[in-house]
């Protein structure tokens, strides 16, 4: 019964392609919602005692510590549902009534193919020719993680490639892939000093985090190694500023940093701004300019295109 209850709410939010899964405690009941797109939309109330027990069997799946409910924990897993397997995410935590909440990451999906409203790979691809750094920057979801990979298998085809991520998100049988584990020494300053032994053409590290991250991302640039990263950041001048908030300086990043490639999705296809030179001064006339187009041709409306649109004070 309680998984045939996970397996249905996962077959569900691939249905919907949905990108994220919240269950979230009320006073006596529990609530499911889903993230599709940009909203987050409301799906159904179960019993208390029923998801408590759906959230213990994806705890379990995934690794975690089913008796512990207070605590945050993460976890994840390739989740079988029905005949189809899917990679999640988990976290959960305890309330201060001490009620589990849930949230579930749908990781990439192999069928789904990431879509572009004017830029497309080939294009981008022919931006990626020098060595150094690459970073990818968008909200969670926009399909920045998608694009890396993509133009890694396109550019760096029969070339030796490395990953190193929190938790692997798409696998791939052409490429050496690293997964963090804190707990045996597996750190991104660790796995990245290893890494450089292979000696890769290409080296993904999966996201810039903290100082720690941000400064073993350079170093790794300054060998000589191309390397994509992901970074948290609203435009590209703000990816930029958030390196140098990370203890990064700017002679390093005059030295290593190749391009910056901001993603959001919208409307269900992605728009990208590419920039190779002055980031701090970097004015976003090209992406307000495709967010106009896509007003004028009834795919989004204007408080949409206002939303989307990157201005900077």
């Amino acid at each position: 019964m309680v998984q045939n209850i996970a397996q249905a709410i996962i077959c569900q939010a691939k249905e919907e392609q949905a990108q994220d899964i919240y269950v979230v405690p009320k006073e006596n009941m529990y609530e499911l919602y889903m993230r599709i797109g940009d909203e987050r939309r409301f799906i159904q109330q179960y019993a208390f005692e029923e998801m408590a027990a759906v959230i213990s069997h994806f705890k379990f799946t995934a690794g975690m510590n089913v008796g512990e409910k207070r605590r945050s924990q993460l976890g994840s897993c390739d989740y079988q549902y029905g005949d189809k397997k899917t990679s999640l995410r988990l976290s959960t935590v305890g309330d201060y009534r001490g009620y589990e909440s849930l949230v579930i990451r749908l990781l990439h999906d192999e069928e789904a193919e990431l879509k572009f409203w004017f830029a497309q790979i080939p294009e981008l691809k022919e931006r990626f020719k020098q060595r150094g750094l690459y970073l990818f920057s968008g909200p969670v979801g926009s399909g920045k993680t998608t694009l890396m990979h993509q133009l890694a298998q396109e550019r760096f085809a029969g070339q030796q490639i490395m990953s190193i991520e929190d938790p692997v998100e798409i696998k791939q049988p052409s490429m050496l892939q690293l997964q963090l584990n804190e707990a045996i020494g597996l750190t991104y300053e660790n796995l990245i000093k290893l890494s450089l032994r292979h000696r890769p053409d290409l080296l993904i590290i999966g996201e810039i985090r903290d100082g720690e991250t941000a400064r073993a991302v350079v170093r790794a640039s300054l060998t000589g190694v191309t390397v994509f990263s992901t970074i948290h950041a609203k435009s590209v001048r703000g990816v930029y500023e958030r390196l140098l908030e990370l203890g990064v300086t700017e002679a390093e990043l005059k030295i290593v940093l190749q391009g910056i490639c901001y993603q959001r999705l919208i409307a269900k296809g992605g728009i990208v701004d590419f920039v190779s030179e002055k980031y701090q001064e970097h004015e976003p006339i090209d992406w307000n300019r495709q967010i106009d187009q896509l007003h004028a041709a009834g795919h989004i409306n204007l408080e949409q295109a206002e939303a989307e649109k990157i201005i900077h004070s």
